[in-house]
């Protein structure tokens, strides 16, 4: 400890000495030669902001290091972004006249793909600024996750949940809902302005101990509406996942930057990347944008406001998007509002304090009615709000050593409420109130009746962030140093799982047939979320920022590493960019970190799990005249030695620029341990056996026979999952083409995800009268352990004419590549119960073996639904600006409606592409 107060005391030391003050000034003026005022400038390295005067002027003082050099970026709502480089090698510097030039389609620089350029905070970060955004059609911000690498295009649609998996290949299974799928989604942060948008608190969902993760969704049955069957299940929930992406408009976004690698040291509560998102703040032109498609209608208005030069600016923000499935039937639809508004402004003499307030209201209303012409159809919901307040402070400082601060505070709170009615329709049910274990009276009811199930939860979430940012020389190397510390709070004061035991949904019913030995069912009782312990997680970082010279060339490094305590455990997390210029044209990166997800509030506080075994089941049509004896078994899982996901990331990174050509490559290999999963629980419990003699007016007279042994299931969550993932990831652009205005772009990659679950799984009991109590009845098996491949290319062909504002883009995709290799061993038992519940152990399988011979599963039951051929699909957009104000754009996805099929193993036919879907946007500056 005393070594590391001295070595800090004497970086502090050599801080200070030497070091004096540079002054940089300049001014700000639009194509006009007119000054604008309230221009954000950010010092990249520092993390320090300013802004322009009224007369566009602006002064900023940093430290003096001989050929230092550092980023100024300059940025205004409706003007295209620039970074100046500035070399720090005297005292007083003017940078003259700073031109911004408006962003429209007459701008001959416009970008129009995602960039990897070594611009982000990471080796992997890819960009997607404004230009970009302004030409995508985009519903949600998922949208705008389409220019990934190795990532298939989807049309705008706000059908179906947007969880968001970055560099894995997984089996379509379970709509999506795959553990290993979960726990990806779940592990990349959603950060917006600063904060993520937490999913820790999120509860929607069927008790998970009853039938385990893959059952735990609220889903509308896939049999409804015009297209009937061949409508997959659905659920608007997405707990145990990440975010939903549908919840985040994309009118206002700024820019994005996605980091599928090794994230910074500030990032944290995150295993398989982030994706950072920055909002529009300031004063700005009013915008109206209407988007009209096919299956849905956007409308948006935002407007930033000049309240005076001391009261700064106030943004503000409105969306709608009302969208079906099907518009001849509407059944299926979602809306969502969306409101926000941002105050910025700057204090003191030198405006070395900048703080940004914000409030957000969103609503979403989503689900499948009742259909009008089928009465024992379901009715579903999924609707929820949420309301966030926040405010980011940055203070400039001129220290020696200390250059900035910031504090990020943000708190929401949302309600959350999925419904579920169906209409059951049998002779009777049993059913029973019983919250203890033991053997207890159960009732009869009618068996005709509504069943509702109805979840409801009200997350709140508070986070706050202290960061600092610092600057030092050791020598000739500065350094950029950066540390703070993080905060967050998680809890769900939602009234809970809902449920009436009397009447019970029909896949929570309790039956009186049934093998003897295997009569247990899952039963639901009511559940307080308010019962689930707050989450508190901390966490400290520090990074470090600098570069050395290595043959005369640059070899940046970005360092640091991060101290988590998460659910009690502490966690320390690595992580390092460097990247090294080799020539002009080329950069080569290197990166390795480490990256730590804690489990939510479902995962650490599923509630108790209550398992039914009707014992006696004597019923003569009178309720009087009739009994019903049942053991209950509640079990309370604790969960408290649940740790948080890991994973670590290895990765190449190469960019290469040659006339004009950029070429990025990365190559990467991740591994991801401690995966968050349900897993089953076999217990074997003696129970008494009775008969019941019938006895007019009064109950019957009951006699103990015998007793029996019952097999007892249940799930908990363990840190049961594990996976290897690597990859390359291709992107190229090319210059434009002078003859015909038309500029290439390339997008391509391949990933192979290996998949290992540490639990075994049961069979479904075999259906035999055999007797033998040796006979195996229940196959354990070990977990499929498959490889997946994924690849799918992407080359798009863009024309830009700035004379006439015009933009169109034909992009040709491909997919080329979905196999999932099952290993040979899948579907052999290596353990058993027998009729006496017994657990035999197999050491060498013998499939002729009369006992148990018959449990092994044939492995064309474990076929995926392998990409037979290679599938291409087409999009064509279209754009053209009228006098910068009004713009006008029309794209079409599937335009050559190409919709080949293919058979699965299984018989079924799959359908890969699209309808085509189309859509036209109007947008007017004002």
């Amino acid at each position: 400890m005393k070594l590391l107060y001295t070595t800090l005391l004497l970086i502090v030391s050599t801080a200070i000495y030497a070091q004096k003050k540079a002054v940089i000034t300049g001014k700000v003026n639009d194509e006009s030669h007119q000054p604008i005022d309230l221009v954000n400038i950010k010092l990249q390295e520092t993390n320090q902001y300013t802004i322009t005067k009224k007369d566009g002027t602006f002064t900023i003082q940093v430290s003096e290091v001989n050929n230092q050099e550092i980023n100024l970026e300059f940025s205004y709502i409706g003007y295209k972004k620039i970074t100046k480089q500035v070399f720090i090698n005297k005292e007083q510097i003017d940078l003259g006249v700073i031109t911004l030039k408006t962003l429209d389609l007459s701008l001959k620089e416009i970008s129009i793909n995602a960039k990897r350029n070594g611009d982000g905070s990471s080796n992997s970060s890819i960009i997607i600024d404004r230009d970009m955004i302004e030409q995508i059609p985009a519903l949600s911000l998922n949208d705008l996750l389409n220019l990934i690498p190795n990532r298939k295009t989807s049309p705008p649609s706000l059908q179906n949940v947007q969880n968001l998996t970055l560099r894995a290949a997984y089996p379509d299974r379970n709509n999506g809902r795959d553990a290993f799928t979960l726990n990806n989604s779940f592990g990349v942060a959603i950060i917006v302005d600063g904060q993520a948008i937490s999913n820790n608190a999120n509860m929607q969902s069927y008790n998970p101990g009853l039938t385990g993760l893959s059952g735990s969704s609220i889903e509308k049955p896939h049999s409804w509406g015009l297209s009937g069957a061949r409508n997959p299940a659905y659920s608007g929930d997405y707990a145990f996942g990440g975010t939903d992406l549908r919840q985040i408009p994309a009118d206002n976004i700024e820019s994005i930057e996605v980091i599928a690698g090794v994230p910074s040291a500030k990032y944290g509560d995150l295993s398989d990347g982030a994706v950072i998102v920055e909002r529009q703040a300031g004063a700005g032109p009013a915008q109206i944008r209407m988007q009209l498609r096919d299956n849905a209608t956007s409308y948006s208005f935002s407007k930033g406001t000049k309240l005076g030069h001391d009261l700064g600016a106030l943004n503000m923000g409105l969306n709608y998007v009302n969208s079906f499935s099907d518009n001849r039937e509407k059944l299926k639809a979602y809306k969502r509002i969306n409101a926000n508004t941002m105050w910025t402004n700057s204090f003191g003499r030198e405006k070395q304090l900048k703080n940004t307030f914000s409030l957000d209201y969103g609503r979403n209303l989503d689900g499948v009615k009742q259909d009008p012409d089928d009465p024992k159809s379901t009715k579903t919901r999924f609707d929820s709000w949420n309301f966030g307040i926040g405010n980011r402070m940055n203070y400039r400082l001129n220290g020696n050593f200390l250059k900035n601060i910031g504090l990020n505070l943000k708190y929401t709170e949302g309600h959350q409420q999925t419904y579920l009615e169906e209409l059951r329709n049998v002779a009777y049910i049993l059913y029973s109130e019983a919250t203890t274990t033991g053997i207890t009276e159960g009732q009869f009811a009618s068996g005709i009746y509504n069943a509702i199930s109805l979840v409801d939860g009200r997350p709140v979430n508070l986070s706050a962030k202290l960061d600092f940012n610092a600057e030092f020389n050791t020598g000739k190397t500065v350094h950029y140093l950066s540390f703070g510390t993080s905060f967050n709070y998680s809890a769900n004061k939602g009234e809970g799982r809902m449920s009436d035991p009397s009447k019970p949904r029909s896949d929570a019913t309790t039956k009186d047939t049934g093998t003897s030995l295997f009569k247990s069912t899952g039963s639901e009782r009511y559940y307080d979320f308010g019962l689930a312990i707050a989450q508190k997680d901390v966490g400290l970082y520090a990074e470090d920022i600098f570069k050395l010279k290595v043959a005369g060339r640059d070899l940046n490094f970005r360092t640091g590493v991060r101290l988590d305590v998460q659910n009690g455990f502490a966690s320390v997390a690595p992580r390092t960019n460097i990247n090294y210029q080799v020539s002009d044209n080329l950069r080569l990166g290197l990166a390795y970190g480490i990256g730590f997800k804690a489990p939510g509030l479902a995962q650490r506080y599923p509630g108790p799990t209550f398992m039914e075994v009707p014992l006696l089941v004597s019923y003569n049509g009178k309720a009087n005249e009739s009994i019903y004896l049942l053991y209950l078994d509640r079990y309370d899982p604790t969960n408290k030695n649940l740790k948080p996901a890991q994973n670590q990331t290895l990765e190449f990174t190469s960019n290469l620029k040659v006339n004009q050509f950029n070429l990025s490559m990365s190559a990467f290999y991740k591994m991801a341990r401690n995966g968050i999963n349900t897993v089953e629980q076999l217990r074997v419990v003696p129970l008494p056996r009775y008969s019941a003699e019938f006895v007019a007016g009064q109950q019957p007279t009951i006699t103990q026979t015998g007793t029996e042994n019952q097999l007892l299931t249940y799930y908990s969550f363990e840190n049961s999952l594990k996976s290897n993932s690597s990859g390359l990831e291709f992107m190229m652009s090319t210059p434009a083409i002078k003859a015909i205005a038309t500029s290439f772009n390339l997008s391509t990659g391949i990933f192979r995800t290996s998949t290992s679950n540490q639990s075994n799984q049961r069979d479904n009991p075999v259906e035999n009268s055999n007797t033998n109590l040796n006979y195996g009845r229940i196959g354990i098996y070990r977990r499929i352990s498959p490889v997946t491949y994924q690849s799918n290319a992407r080359i798009s062909a863009t024309t830009h004419i700035p004379q006439i504002s015009l933009i169109a883009e034909f992009t040709a995709e491909f997919a080329l590549l979905q196999k999932t290799e099952v290993p040979d061993n899948a579907g052999i038992p290596i353990a058993y119960l027998n009729n006496a519940l017994e657990y035999i152990t197999i050491t060498d399988f013998n499939p002729k073996d009369p006992l148990y011979g018959h449990l092994a599963i044939s492995k064309s039951s474990y076929r995926e639904s392998n990409l037979p051929r290679i599938i291409p699909n087409y999009h064509m957009s279209i754009g053209k600006e009228i006098k910068k104000r009004f713009k006008f754009s029309f794209n079409v996805y599937n335009v050559f409606n190409y919709q080949p099929t293919y058979t699965t193993p299984g018989g079924t036919i799959i359908n890969p592409n699209p309808s085509p879907t189309f859509g036209a946007e109007l947008s007017l500056k004002l």
